[in-house]
């Protein structure tokens, strides 16, 4: 009868909990279901045309054709064009969802790590594992650093697969339950749940790699010192050693010496170089990412951070000190299995993006999503630990301290998410926000006044696109949208020349070959535009305007008409509703005719 009674005290416990955290995770990111879309959002989901075929996407061949580059992640995006088109509320709208989710099984998580690592066996444990894995699962759902994750549209990436990751952890977890026998059937039917959701995971992002080392790792840390698995793992210790020092070696010798490893064919990272990367991320994950975990104010989708190029940079050194004293401070504490793992697990979740692999920004806030919950799981540990270290003998007055230090934490981060959230409201607060923390950055002045564009402000686009062509002459998208502007405002000879720059930074874009042409052409250097406009389609063979500016060129300038009617009845066939349509009808009946004389 106890038992029974203790169970169902339990189960009212965690539903209240799981209810608290909805309702919050609710009441501080209710505020942003209606931002719009944001930064590379605009351009994965509007622009590019990668969701106009949403049928073919919502199908399982689509999922294997495109497993490795996030098939899953696409195919949760095309889900949402499905449910309710491109609006933003239901993009965002499962971006909350998922992380409401993703906080309710930090709970569980956290709740259960306490009892299978904890080394405490008192009533006070009880006490204690409640009250951590609420706050836990509190700040990993609040805190302001997990906004861009959630907040951003295409971070889904890290909340979708983070979800497949937590949940993989907590049925690894039941398959280790100690205090009931579970049949073999069960335990392989868990197991084949936990591969599967590790397949799914890994098409939303690569970065769920790091799952099977941090079971492996969760498995022999809440093994006891004379078990079966750690009497082998001692016995074949130098042999294991051995063979993980030749394979780091192996694979960072081939890291330093092959560019592409592990990134192919592409500009990630091409101004920064893989060992200037790997050397900066030490100090972007202490200075930077663990700044802003203890203190969440200037939060920044775009910060400056500095390079690191040498491998004595007091940056690079005192974090290796720092990972040492953290190390030896984990393996002393009293609860030394709980810090040591979830300093590994901090270190390891986080290694994907901030180690090997060569990004094309240093640092991004979406990256810590997952692999901040060790963070939170520790300050939780400290906060109700050290007012029992204080007044060990005062239980009620250290309730009310870790009551009152809850509570005022969990109100600050509320209301800086909440104010987060009003930042992405719009680009032009985005990136206002953005520039005013990283002045001298190219890209937020180039989006700002892209944004400037897009509502019509072309005086302060112009502005901001001069700064940013002072910043960065040989960008291209400077160049070519800043003489947009000034085709706009007539100031042509201008416009010229960046967008001749424009195709020297990249020849391969056709717009600029177009607008180049149709001035050329106005211009009457028959010629110049010809080129151009070749090049345009050549690179883009269903450029209905240039290909009508090819037949105008043709017909009226080099007399040559069979040519002239070709381009124009290829312009039509592309854009039958184009601009002077029926007009270029009535001109290739007219060619026709003459070629029949």
């Amino acid at each position: 009868m106890k038992t029974l009674k203790q169970n169902s005290l339990y189960h009212r416990v965690h539903f209240r909990s799981c209810l608290f955290i909805l309702v919050l995770g609710s009441l501080v990111y209710g505020n942003h279901l209606h931002n719009p879309f944001q930064f590379d959002t605009v351009a994965y989901i509007t622009n590019h045309h990668r969701l106009d075929n949403i049928d073919e996407q919502l199908n399982i061949n689509y999922f294997w054709k495109e497993f490795i580059h996030r098939g899953l992640l696409q195919i949760s995006l095309a889900f949402n064009v499905h449910l309710d088109g491109f609006r933003t509320f239901g993009f965002h709208l499962i971006n909350m969802f998922l992380h409401l989710i993703n906080s309710v099984l930090v709970y569980f998580i956290t709740f259960r790590i306490w009892c299978y690592l904890g080394s405490i066996a008192s009533q006070s444990k009880n006490d204690e594992t409640r009250f951590v894995a609420l706050f836990t699962a509190v700040l990993f759902l609040i805190h302001p650093i997990q906004t861009e994750a959630v907040i951003y549209i295409m971070s889904r990436s890290e909340v979708f697969a983070g979800t497949f990751y937590l949940s993989s952890f907590l049925l690894f977890q039941i398959y280790l339950v100690r205090d009931r026998p579970i049949k073999t059937a069960f335990k392989v039917l868990v197991l084949f749940i936990i591969f599967i959701a590790f397949i799914l995971g890994f098409s939303v992002k690569q970065t769920v790699i790091t799952l099977p080392l941090m079971l492996l790792l969760y498995f022999f840390f809440g093994q006891e010192s004379e078990s079966t698995s750690i009497r082998w793992l001692k016995k074949r210790k130098w042999g294991i050693g051995f063979i993980l020092l030749v394979g780091v070696s192996l694979l960072f010798h081939k890291l330093l010496t092959d560019e592409l490893f592990l990134i192919g064919e592409s500009t990630a990272g091409e101004d920064i170089g893989r060992l200037n990367y790997m050397l900066t991320q030490p100090s972007v994950i202490f200075y930077y990412y663990v700044k802003l975990l203890l203190f969440p104010i200037n939060l920044n989708i775009d910060p400056d951070i500095q390079l690191v190029t040498e491998w004595w940079s007091w940056k690079f050194i005192t974090v290796l000190i720092g990972i040492a004293g953290l190390i030896y401070f984990s393996c002393r504490a009293k609860e030394n299995r709980l810090l040591l793992y979830f300093f590994c697990w901090f270190l390891i979740v986080l290694s994907p993006s901030s180690s090997i692999i060569t990004l094309n920004d240093l640092a991004a806030e979406h990256r810590t999503y997952l692999a901040s919950y060790s963070f939170y799981a520790v300050i939780a540990y400290c906060i109700y630990r050290v007012p029992h270290l204080v007044f060990s003998n005062h239980s009620t007055k250290c309730k009310k301290i870790i009551l009152v230090a809850s509570i005022f934490i969990s109100l600050i981060f509320s209301g800086l998410t909440i104010q987060r959230n009003k930042i992405w409201a719009s680009e032009i607060s985005l990136w206002n926000d953005t520039l005013k923390k990283s002045p001298l950055k190219v890209r937020p002045v180039i989006n700002l006044a892209h944004a400037y564009t897009v509502t019509g402000n072309i005086d302060l686009a112009v502005e901001y696109f001069e700064k940013a062509l002072a910043l960065n002459p040989n960008i291209f998208a400077t160049n070519f949208n800043l003489a947009n502007l000034y085709l706009k405002r007539g100031r042509e000879e201008e416009a010229l020349r960046l967008l001749q720059i424009a195709a020297l930074i990249r020849p391969k874009i056709p717009e600029t070959h177009a607008v180049l042409g149709e001035i050329y052409l106005k211009r009457k250097q028959i010629e110049l535009a010809e080129f151009h406009l070749k090049q345009a389609v050549e690179v883009k063979p269903d450029y209905a305007s240039s290909m009508r500016n090819l037949g105008i060129i043709y017909y009226y300038h080099l007399k040559k008409p069979e040519e002239a009617a070709a381009f124009f009845s290829r312009a039509l066939s592309i854009d039958p509703n184009q601009k002077d349509a029926d007009n270029i009808r009535i001109l290739i009946k007219k060619i026709r005719k003459q070629i029949r004389r």
